[in-house]
């Protein structure tokens, strides 16, 4: 009788255990203390680069007396005629004029009656008689080039400090006949001249300012700037008006990086759309819209954890007993961000899901996923499609699973 106690034990234990092994390989134990549920939502999902920054004036520049230019009264040939060295080209409305350096042919005429000639533009193009075509400019013929000597004398001055100017503006003329116009528009935001004065062509005699073009340049970590591209819509906050977005676009994405401390970031430049009240100076943050997809459905990246090759997330169970459970669904995932992850297989829409508990005491936390070394990247998210790990390559999720679930290695 003894021997057949001991064997039905022996029975009982063994079957029991292996029921324990069959259960638990499809669902996870009862975790409910450590974890809280939410539901899979549907929506916009967005995958974005951030980085901060301040605003500056996309047009911003000295004026010096380099820029000045001379008004065109006539031109006396036209492209294809022949000329004899010493003929008269082109007359300025000052009384100056450009000839002929030698006999040959016009292949081509850029200046026309009215309009101004800059220092150093080409006004023509002459052939000689070899067939060596040469640029003919203001400088290298008997028009004035006051310049070259003890500079220009202001004659008069026609704007003031503070005043708001078109770009052609004219805002000096000189005793030579020669003008200054503005290079952009802006306001005159310092004049440094009156009539009477001698400039140098190096001397800044005026800065313009346009406060109705700002832009605003970030650093983007080198992790990220790979997937930044001009055109990329941004929005911008500043810190002067915390309810307020403004709109944006990339303009320029920097080719070499800066480095500190081992870490490499890069200068995004990004043309605010409409200012409003921004003023330069003013510090930003940038977000940069890397990839969205309408109608996607989603879970915090946190309910994710994966096992090998294998993403899973905890969905709670009731036994019949009503004992409160988990068990484990595989789960395919799409692009995601630093809170959400999409996920194209494995569940629906409204569907209730465990999320860790994470509970933090002095300097360590408590309960929740265990992440891999590394842990998720900074700044701006992860890569569109996939996945990145603080490392540049590893794996997002947890590489462990669940306090008292089954986990990979």
């Amino acid at each position: 009788m003894k021997k057949w106690i001991i064997i039905s034990t022996i029975i009982v234990v063994i079957g029991g255990a292996a029921w324990f092994l069959l259960n638990k390989k499809d669902q996870a134990p009862n975790v409910a203390a450590a974890g809280q549920t939410t539901t899979v939502q549907k929506g916009k999902l967005e995958v974005t680069v951030s980085g901060a920054g301040s605003v500056t004036a996309i047009k911003d520049q000295d004026v010096t007396a380099g820029n000045t230019i001379l008004i065109v009264e006539n031109v006396s040939v036209a492209s294809g005629d022949t000329v004899y060295k010493g003929e008269t080209l082109v007359t300025f409305k000052n009384g100056d004029v450009v000839k002929a350096p030698y006999y040959g042919e016009i292949t081509e005429v850029n200046v026309e009656s009215g309009k101004g000639a800059s220092r150093g533009m080409v006004l023509l193009r002459i052939e000689d008689e070899d067939e060596v075509i040469s640029p003919v400019t203001r400088e290298n013929n008997n028009a004035s080039d006051s310049l070259s000597g003890n500079g220009l004398t202001v004659d008069t001055v026609s704007v003031k400090e503070g005043a708001v100017v078109k770009a052609g503006a004219k805002l000096i003329t000189f005793t030579d006949g020669s003008i200054l116009q503005a290079p952009v528009a802006g306001t005159i935001t310092s004049l440094s001249v009156s009539s009477g004065d001698s400039v140098q062509s190096s001397e800044a005699i005026a800065h313009i300012t346009n406060y109705s073009s700002l832009q605003t340049t970030i650093s983007v970590d080198e992790l990220d700037i790979t997937k930044v591209e001009e055109g990329q819509a941004v929005t911008i906050t500043a810190s002067a008006f915390e309810d307020e977005t403004f709109e944006g676009k990339v303009t320029k994405v920097g080719r070499e990086g800066t480095s500190s401390n081992g870490v490499s970031t890069f200068d995004v430049t990004v043309k605010i759309t409409d200012p409003k009240s921004l003023k330069i100076g003013m510090s930003t943050e940038a977000s940069i819209t890397i990839e969205n997809k309408e109608d996607a459905l989603y879970v915090p990246i946190e309910a994710v954890y994966k096992s090998g090759d294998e993403k899973y997330v905890l969905v709670p169970t009731t036994s019949g007993d009503s004992t409160q459970s988990t068990k484990k669904v595989t789960v395919e995932t799409g692009i995601s961000n630093d809170t959400f992850v999409e996920i194209t297989s494995g569940l629906a829409e409204g569907e209730s899901i465990q999320i860790p508990i994470v509970q933090s005491k002095g300097n360590s936390s408590q309960g929740g996923m265990m992440m891999p070394s590394g842990g998720f990247p900074s700044g701006g998210g992860f890569p569109s499609g996939g996945f990145g790990g603080g490392n540049g390559g590893g794996a997002p999720f947890g590489g462990n699973a669940p306090s008292g679930g089954r986990g990979g290695n």
